[in-house]
């Protein structure tokens, strides 16, 4: 197979440096990009592997015209773009009630509206080629909510969303989305504060302090994360590529990364069957007379594994 060309967002640090690493080393080309990041990284160009690797200055909140230019200079230098990769991300911690409305937006601005035009600078170039990739960076905290982390969810969940409704539109054209949802990798740095760019801290309001001890007082969150983000490269790479553990599979829509993920997903998953058992009456109760049956339209074009 000819080498691939991968052009990912957020590679200064944690998934994003991790992926240029293992694409790298697999021998595919890889347009970095990031806010500085020819600055910040510019010492990668001196590794062996340089002329498989651009550095490409992105900051995925800008407006949609600037990145669709950026997107246009990337196709340009290895001749296309095959696998996008939406991994641009921040979090902060904070309570729902104390949060600012720059906060909330910025967390937005990073994780979904900027993967989202990034997405639409790069599809005109994959339907012209009539093949590629694109591949979202979600998180098991998209399927279920911490306290004081809540926004931080919310874009991971419309992040799948986002991805699930690609898939649906732009499948039938022959090219492919596909989300990663990983648990918690040390090297992300989510548990704490960065220079410029702090985590978050305590709620100022004292109601709720409890809580918030209760939820991550006596160690960081680092001392509970179980991933190895040495090993994740590889199993997004499989994916993508139909090599190692995903060699003969079908192309799957979700995969989440972690046991913390799957642990997470599987209870909310049999909680919210319990949910929807113990209420389905109620539910059936605003249904039409001789109505009960779902036509089979709507499910086909809800399902996540017949698109």
């Amino acid at each position: 197979m000819a080498p691939l060309v991968w052009l990912i967002t957020g590679c200064t640090s944690g998934i994003g440096l991790a992926l240029v690493n293992g694409i790298l080393a697999r021998g595919d080309k890889v347009i970095a990009t990031g806010r500085n990041i020819t600055t910040r990284l510019a010492h990668l160009k001196d590794a062996p592997s340089s002329d498989s690797l651009a550095l490409l200055d992105l900051d995925v909140t800008d407006p949609l015209s600037t990145v669709q230019s950026t997107v246009t200079q990337a196709v340009s230098i290895f001749g296309c773009i095959d696998v996008l990769v939406n991994n641009a991300g921040k979090s902060k911690l904070s309570s729902i009630e104390e949060a600012s409305e720059d906060a909330v937006r910025s967390i937005f601005d990073v994780n979904l509206f900027g993967a989202i035009k990034t997405t639409q600078a790069v599809l005109p170039h994959m339907r012209a080629a009539k093949k590629g990739t694109v591949v979202f960076i979600g998180a098991g905290l998209g399927w279920v909510s911490m306290p004081f982390l809540t926004h931080y969810s919310l874009t991971k969940a419309s992040l799948t969303m986002f991805a699930e409704g690609l898939q649906k539109e732009i499948g039938p054209l022959g090219l492919r989305s596909v989300i990663f949802e990983p648990g918690g990798f040390a090297e992300t740095r989510l548990a704490e504060s960065r220079e410029g760019d702090p985590f978050g801290a305590p709620p100022q309001i004292e109601d709720y302090l409890p809580l918030f001890g209760k939820v991550f007082g006596g160690k960081s969150l680092a001392d509970s994360i179980p991933g190895d983000i040495a090993k994740l490269p590889d199993a997004i790479i499989d994916v993508v590529k139909g090599e190692g553990l995903a060699k003969g599979r079908p192309f799957p829509l979700r995969v989440l990364l972690g046991s913390d993920t799957l642990d997470a997903v599987r209870q909310k998953i049999n909680e919210q069957t319990q949910l929807i058992d113990t209420w389905e009456d109620v539910t059936l109760s605003v249904v039409k007379e001789g109505r009960r049956e779902t036509g089979p339209w709507l499910l086909k074009n809800c399902s996540i594994l017949k698109n």
